[in-house]
């Protein structure tokens, strides 16, 4: 069987869902209809399951622990626990994040004009007139859903203006089926995404409270790999904090290694996939001539920051959350 071309983030995608599937964090079924939103195709998605180590439904009581890459990287040992619930409740014990209706912030739902289509997307502000540095957040592989509507609101609380960008904007947006919100962000180009984030920090920037003002981006797993990508794409970005998101597309063409951001990569000591990229994101940052730092939590699988998640670590997620607002405090000046 012929293995399908993939760009890093199809890689980085179809490989997590294939770990999730071998740990046992994810269903057969739910794992080949995502790969196959992916693909679109049958033969393709057969052969990606193959060489992931997925082999058939009868294989299921004799799952190998570690997979390859979906692209025929060397095999890793994954990180237990990685999946996040579809539904985004949070886990027990976890941070209780901002209200909606917090009385010292501003939040909603706003539209703005993107290259394809109109952009959606979810602002929150501190309360009252002013200005203030801004953030771009972006989503995991689910599409905008309520979690990372707090995190704009954590933001907002702490003295930003931050926008949590819908990248599934193109395909009508985030709806309530997770795997098709996956599928349409595998298969987008990521060039249109980019230029959707772009449309995105033109938003921002132009908006009231953020004149004159900073402008940084974060984001999670997927978003942290779109993270990367706005950061090496976008002058404007002057700071960024990825959470295990992969850097390879930007240290492939390399565009990270001209990034203008200031820029923090953390990654789960456990997650070894990606926290193995480190050293060479470590290399292409120190071409930027900016700040730059990674972090490898002690302890931390991925998807460490996500309280709605199995893998969702308090203490962790904590000291990070900390010091995010320090690096952005320090660099959107």
């Amino acid at each position: 069987m012929t293995l399908p071309a993939l760009n890093p983030h199809q890689d980085y995608l179809i490989t997590e869902f294939a770990e999730d599937y071998l740990e046992s964090q994810m269903s057969r079924r739910d794992m080949l209809r995502r790969v196959l939103l992916i693909t679109g195709t049958i033969p393709g998605t057969a052969a990606l399951m193959f060489s992931l180590g997925c082999g058939t439904a009868k294989d299921d009581a004799k799952r190998p622990t570690a997979t390859a890459s979906a692209s025929g990287a060397a095999p890793s040992t994954s990180t237990p626990a990685r999946a996040a619930t579809a539904t985004g409740t949070p886990a027990p014990g976890a941070t209780p994040g901002v209200a909606a209706a917090d009385p010292t912030i501003e939040g909603g739902d706003v539209t703005y004009p993107g290259p394809a289509s109109q952009m959606k997307g979810y602002l929150a502000k501190p309360k009252g007139a002013g200005t203030w540095p801004g953030v771009i957040v972006i989503h995991e592989n689910r599409g905008m859903i309520e979690p990372i509507q707090d995190v704009a609101r954590r933001y907002a609380k702490e003295g930003f203006v931050a926008l949590a960008v819908d990248l599934v904007s193109r395909g009508g947006g985030t709806g309530a089926d997770i795997p098709v919100n996956t599928g349409f962000l595998g298969r987008a180009a990521p060039d249109d995404l980019v230029a959707d984030l772009n449309a995105s920090v033109s938003y921002l920037k132009g908006h009231p409270a953020t004149q004159g003002k900073a402008l940084g981006v974060s984001g999670f797993c997927f978003g942290g790999g779109y993270a990367f990508e706005l950061a090496s794409a976008n002058k404007d970005i002057k700071a960024a904090v990825p959470y295990y998101g992969t850097a390879q597309r930007v240290m492939d063409n390399g565009t990270l290694a001209k990034t203008s951001a200031a820029v923090y990569a953390m990654y789960g000591e456990l997650d070894t996939r990606l926290s193995a990229q480190a050293p060479s994101v470590e290399t292409a940052l120190k071409q930027s001539g900016r700040p730059f730092k990674t972090k490898i939590w002690p302890g931390a699988s991925h998807a460490f920051f996500n309280n709605t998640g199995t893998s969702y670590n308090a203490d962790v997620a904590t000291q990070a959350w900390n010091e995010t607002l320090a690096w952005f405090r320090q660099y959107l000046v």
